[in-house]
Protein backbone atom coordinates (compact mmCIF):
# COMPACT_ATOMS: atom_id res chain seq x y z
CA UNK A 1 0.00 0.00 0.00
CA UNK A 2 2.82 2.58 0.62
CA UNK A 3 4.60 1.84 -2.39
CA UNK A 4 1.22 2.30 -4.05
CA UNK A 5 0.27 5.58 -2.68
CA UNK A 6 4.24 6.89 -3.11
CA UNK A 7 3.64 6.34 -6.48
CA UNK A 8 0.55 8.43 -7.04
CA UNK A 9 2.16 11.18 -5.21
CA UNK A 10 2.23 14.16 -7.76
CA UNK A 11 3.80 17.85 -7.81
CA UNK A 12 0.97 20.35 -8.05
CA UNK A 13 1.42 24.01 -9.06
CA UNK A 14 -1.40 26.45 -8.70
CA UNK A 15 -2.36 28.32 -11.32
CA UNK A 16 -2.72 31.88 -10.12
CA UNK A 17 -3.42 34.89 -12.05
CA UNK A 18 -0.96 37.15 -11.68
CA UNK A 19 -2.10 40.49 -10.07
CA UNK A 20 -1.05 44.00 -11.65
CA UNK A 21 1.36 46.42 -10.10
CA UNK A 22 0.74 47.21 -6.88
CA UNK A 23 1.72 49.55 -3.70
CA UNK A 24 2.89 48.34 -0.32
CA UNK A 25 3.43 50.61 2.43
CA UNK A 26 5.80 50.44 6.10
CA UNK A 27 4.85 53.18 7.86
CA UNK A 28 5.64 54.05 11.66
CA UNK A 29 5.47 57.26 13.91
CA UNK A 30 6.19 56.73 17.50
CA UNK A 31 6.28 58.69 20.51
CA UNK A 32 10.34 58.52 21.05
CA UNK A 33 12.48 58.07 18.39
CA UNK A 34 12.57 61.10 16.47
CA UNK A 35 11.36 60.17 13.17
CA UNK A 36 8.35 59.02 11.00
CA UNK A 37 9.79 56.66 8.22
CA UNK A 38 7.87 54.90 4.70
CA UNK A 39 8.83 51.84 2.88
CA UNK A 40 7.33 51.77 -0.18
CA UNK A 41 7.98 48.66 -2.40
CA UNK A 42 5.93 47.48 -5.20
CA UNK A 43 4.04 43.76 -5.32
CA UNK A 44 4.94 40.76 -6.57
CA UNK A 45 2.97 37.73 -7.11
CA UNK A 46 2.75 34.25 -5.12
CA UNK A 47 5.44 32.00 -7.00
CA UNK A 48 8.12 35.20 -6.97
CA UNK A 49 11.10 35.19 -4.90
CA UNK A 50 10.88 37.77 -2.06
CA UNK A 51 12.35 40.62 -4.20
CA UNK A 52 9.97 43.82 -3.54
CA UNK A 53 10.75 46.41 -6.11
CA UNK A 54 11.32 49.87 -4.12
CA UNK A 55 9.15 52.53 -5.46
CA UNK A 56 11.27 56.43 -5.88
CA UNK A 57 9.83 59.55 -6.72
CA UNK A 58 5.94 58.98 -4.64
CA UNK A 59 5.29 62.20 -2.81
CA UNK A 60 4.42 61.18 0.96
CA UNK A 61 3.21 63.67 3.61
CA UNK A 62 2.32 63.67 7.24
CA UNK A 63 -0.57 65.42 8.95
CA UNK A 64 -2.08 65.26 12.36
CA UNK A 65 -5.26 65.93 14.09
CA UNK A 66 -3.94 69.53 15.58
CA UNK A 67 -3.54 70.63 11.85
CA UNK A 68 0.30 70.22 11.04
CA UNK A 69 1.28 68.59 7.71
CA UNK A 70 4.64 67.79 6.87
CA UNK A 71 6.32 66.14 3.77
CA UNK A 72 8.95 63.17 4.08
CA UNK A 73 11.97 63.29 1.90
CA UNK A 74 13.12 60.51 0.66
CA UNK A 75 16.79 58.73 1.24
CA UNK A 76 19.01 57.04 -0.45
CA UNK A 77 17.80 53.68 0.00
CA UNK A 78 13.93 54.06 -0.89
CA UNK A 79 12.47 55.12 2.79
CA UNK A 80 10.91 58.21 3.19
CA UNK A 81 11.65 59.71 6.25
CA UNK A 82 10.80 62.99 8.89
CA UNK A 83 12.39 64.46 11.87
CA UNK A 84 9.48 64.30 14.13
CA UNK A 85 7.97 62.62 17.48
CA UNK A 86 4.54 61.61 17.84
CA UNK A 87 2.17 62.91 20.76
CA UNK A 88 0.04 60.63 22.23
CA UNK A 89 -3.61 61.03 21.70
CA UNK A 90 -3.52 62.21 18.19
CA UNK A 91 -4.35 61.06 14.92
CA UNK A 92 -2.06 60.71 11.95
CA UNK A 93 -3.09 61.20 8.35
CA UNK A 94 -0.54 59.55 6.03
CA UNK A 95 -0.95 60.78 2.13
CA UNK A 96 1.06 59.02 -0.72
CA UNK A 97 0.80 60.27 -4.33
CA UNK A 98 2.82 57.67 -6.47
CA UNK A 99 2.03 57.65 -10.47
CA UNK A 100 -1.42 59.29 -10.35
CA UNK A 101 -2.85 57.25 -7.71
CA UNK A 102 -3.31 58.69 -4.07
CA UNK A 103 -3.22 55.97 -1.20
CA UNK A 104 -3.96 57.57 2.75
CA UNK A 105 -3.82 55.63 5.99
CA UNK A 106 -4.63 57.07 9.59
CA UNK A 107 -3.86 56.04 13.01
CA UNK A 108 -4.47 57.24 16.04
CA UNK A 109 -1.61 57.35 18.50
CA UNK A 110 -2.30 54.93 22.23
CA UNK A 111 -0.93 55.77 25.61
CA UNK A 112 2.48 54.03 26.71
CA UNK A 113 1.39 51.55 29.37
CA UNK A 114 4.25 51.09 31.30
CA UNK A 115 6.86 47.51 31.85
CA UNK A 116 6.27 46.15 35.19
CA UNK A 117 9.25 43.21 35.18
CA UNK A 118 11.01 41.18 32.51
CA UNK A 119 11.13 37.59 34.15
CA UNK A 120 12.91 34.29 32.72
CA UNK A 121 12.50 30.49 33.65
CA UNK A 122 14.99 27.73 32.21
CA UNK A 123 13.77 26.02 29.68
CA UNK A 124 14.72 22.05 28.58
CA UNK A 125 17.61 22.94 26.24
CA UNK A 126 19.58 25.00 29.41
CA UNK A 127 18.30 28.17 28.05
CA UNK A 128 16.01 30.89 29.25
CA UNK A 129 12.39 31.93 28.61
CA UNK A 130 11.05 35.72 28.85
CA UNK A 131 7.81 37.35 30.34
CA UNK A 132 7.17 40.66 29.92
CA UNK A 133 4.46 41.93 32.14
CA UNK A 134 2.66 44.69 32.52
CA UNK A 135 -0.97 45.92 33.23
CA UNK A 136 -3.38 46.67 31.12
CA UNK A 137 -5.83 50.11 31.65
CA UNK A 138 -9.46 49.49 31.83
CA UNK A 139 -12.54 50.54 30.06
CA UNK A 140 -10.79 50.90 26.72
CA UNK A 141 -9.73 48.45 23.88
CA UNK A 142 -6.04 47.96 23.73
CA UNK A 143 -3.72 46.37 21.48
CA UNK A 144 -0.40 45.48 22.10
CA UNK A 145 3.03 44.63 20.01
CA UNK A 146 6.45 43.34 21.80
CA UNK A 147 9.40 43.35 20.01
CA UNK A 148 12.63 41.95 21.53
CA UNK A 149 16.39 41.77 20.66
CA UNK A 150 19.75 40.08 22.53
CA UNK A 151 23.18 41.03 23.15
CA UNK A 152 24.52 37.87 22.51
CA UNK A 153 21.77 35.73 20.44
CA UNK A 154 20.95 36.45 16.72
CA UNK A 155 17.55 38.47 18.06
CA UNK A 156 16.81 41.94 16.84
CA UNK A 157 13.86 44.03 16.92
CA UNK A 158 13.09 43.83 12.97
CA UNK A 159 12.14 40.41 13.00
CA UNK A 160 11.05 39.46 16.48
CA UNK A 161 7.87 40.29 17.45
CA UNK A 162 4.05 39.25 18.93
CA UNK A 163 0.60 40.71 19.43
CA UNK A 164 -1.94 40.24 22.10
CA UNK A 165 -5.25 42.11 22.59
CA UNK A 166 -7.23 42.53 26.02
CA UNK A 167 -10.41 41.43 24.75
CA UNK A 168 -9.89 38.81 27.76
CA UNK A 169 -7.99 40.91 30.52
CA UNK A 170 -9.58 44.41 29.94
CA UNK A 171 -8.14 46.32 33.21
CA UNK A 172 -6.11 43.36 34.49
CA UNK A 173 -2.06 42.55 34.56
CA UNK A 174 -0.81 41.01 31.87
CA UNK A 175 1.79 38.36 30.42
CA UNK A 176 3.39 37.75 27.09
CA UNK A 177 6.19 34.95 26.48
CA UNK A 178 8.43 35.05 23.70
CA UNK A 179 10.02 31.74 22.12
CA UNK A 180 13.60 33.06 22.03
CA UNK A 181 15.50 30.98 24.00
CA UNK A 182 18.52 33.19 25.83
CA UNK A 183 21.37 32.37 27.41
CA UNK A 184 23.04 32.87 30.74
CA UNK A 185 24.53 36.47 30.70
CA UNK A 186 22.47 37.44 27.90
CA UNK A 187 20.84 41.36 27.84
CA UNK A 188 17.65 41.20 26.28
CA UNK A 189 15.73 45.03 25.74
CA UNK A 190 12.33 44.70 25.06
CA UNK A 191 10.14 47.55 23.46
CA UNK A 192 5.92 47.21 25.04
CA UNK A 193 4.06 48.86 21.88
CA UNK A 194 1.12 50.22 21.91
CA UNK A 195 -1.21 50.11 19.10
CA UNK A 196 -4.03 50.88 17.06
CA UNK A 197 -6.74 48.44 16.21
CA UNK A 198 -5.88 48.76 12.13
CA UNK A 199 -2.13 47.86 13.12
CA UNK A 200 -3.45 45.27 15.13
CA UNK A 201 -5.05 43.80 12.70
CA UNK A 202 -2.49 43.88 10.19
CA UNK A 203 0.51 42.73 11.95
CA UNK A 204 -2.52 39.11 13.43
CA UNK A 205 -3.80 38.20 9.99
CA UNK A 206 0.13 38.30 8.63
CA UNK A 207 0.98 36.09 11.69
CA UNK A 208 -2.01 33.91 10.80
CA UNK A 209 -1.11 33.60 7.06
CA UNK A 210 2.55 33.25 7.54
CA UNK A 211 2.59 31.28 11.02
CA UNK A 212 4.68 33.89 12.39
CA UNK A 213 5.63 37.69 11.97
CA UNK A 214 9.33 36.53 10.75
CA UNK A 215 10.22 37.82 8.14
CA UNK A 216 7.70 40.53 7.87
CA UNK A 217 8.24 41.39 4.11
CA UNK A 218 7.51 38.04 2.51
CA UNK A 219 5.09 36.65 -0.05
CA UNK A 220 2.44 35.39 2.26
CA UNK A 221 -0.49 32.93 0.73
CA UNK A 222 -3.32 35.83 1.35
CA UNK A 223 -2.57 39.03 1.23
CA UNK A 224 -3.23 40.57 5.58
CA UNK A 225 -5.40 42.92 6.47
CA UNK A 226 -4.40 46.58 5.35
CA UNK A 227 -5.28 49.95 6.12
CA UNK A 228 -3.91 51.98 3.09
CA UNK A 229 -7.01 53.14 0.89
CA UNK A 230 -7.34 52.58 -2.51
CA UNK A 231 -6.16 48.70 -2.99
CA UNK A 232 -2.68 49.54 -1.58
CA UNK A 233 -1.32 47.19 1.00
CA UNK A 234 0.57 47.30 4.45
CA UNK A 235 0.11 49.16 7.35
CA UNK A 236 0.71 52.97 8.52
CA UNK A 237 1.06 52.69 12.44
CA UNK A 238 1.16 55.52 15.30
CA UNK A 239 2.39 53.87 18.37
CA UNK A 240 3.77 54.15 21.29
CA UNK A 241 5.60 52.73 23.35
CA UNK A 242 8.07 52.19 26.52
CA UNK A 243 11.69 49.92 27.01
CA UNK A 244 13.17 48.29 29.28
CA UNK A 245 16.72 46.29 29.07
CA UNK A 246 17.61 43.48 31.65
CA UNK A 247 20.71 40.68 32.45
CA UNK A 248 19.53 37.39 32.14
CA UNK A 249 20.86 36.14 35.60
Amino acid sequence: MAITFSSCEKVVKLDLKNGSNGIVVQGNINNLEMGCVVQLNGTINYYDSNNFPILNGATVSISDSAGNTKTLNQNAIGNYQLLITGIPGRTYILKINYEGKEYTSSSTMPYPVPIDSLTFSSTRNNGYRMTCHFTDPGGISNYYMIRYSSKLGQENFSTNARVIDDRLTDGQPMAMTVRANFTQFDTVTVNLECIDKGAFEFYNTLANAQGDLNPLLSSPPANPVSNISNGGLGYFSAYSYTQKKVAVK
